[in-house]
């Protein structure tokens, strides 16, 4: 869930940005929960597994999680999908490829639906809570 976390940092600084309408959705898993499903799966001859957290959640749901575990005001920024598209253009053109290659793994996935088997007993709300005392 780690990259979720970036919805409390977001949060945290008073809004949440997100590329297009936040309804695309996700099951972010949590580390323990993903260890289980390494675990109880070892012996089985695959080289993959499709697995997600226990909660298919939108990234509106997301952020709307982030700002309850600081008891702040719901604030979610949409930003027209055509700017990332831009943004991608413009740094597949004048950048190279190790430098773009991360963002524009990253800028898809959030205009992408990544939702997966449901699996696990850890919920995104609680690790919002424990990362809000944290941080």
């Amino acid at each position: 869930m780690a990259a979720t976390s970036e919805f409390i940092t977001m949060a945290k600084r008073g809004r949440v940005h997100l590329f297009g309408d936040g309804k695309r959705t996700l099951n972010p898993i949590h580390g323990s929960d993903l260890a289980k499903v390494i675990v109880d799966n070892i012996h089985l001859p695959r080289d993959e597994i499709d697995v997600g957290g226990s909660a298919l959640l939108s990234q509106n749901d997301i952020a709307r999680l982030a700002f309850n575990a600081i008891n702040q005001p719901v604030k979610i920024v949409h930003i027209p999908d055509w700017i990332r598209s831009a943004v991608l253009w413009g740094l597949r053109a004048f950048t190279p490829s190790t430098f773009y290659g991360p963002l524009e793994f990253f800028m898809t996935t959030m205009v992408t639906n990544m939702d997966a088997p449901q699996y696990g007993e850890c919920h995104l709300k609680d690790y919002f809570k424990e990362k809000a005392k944290v941080s």
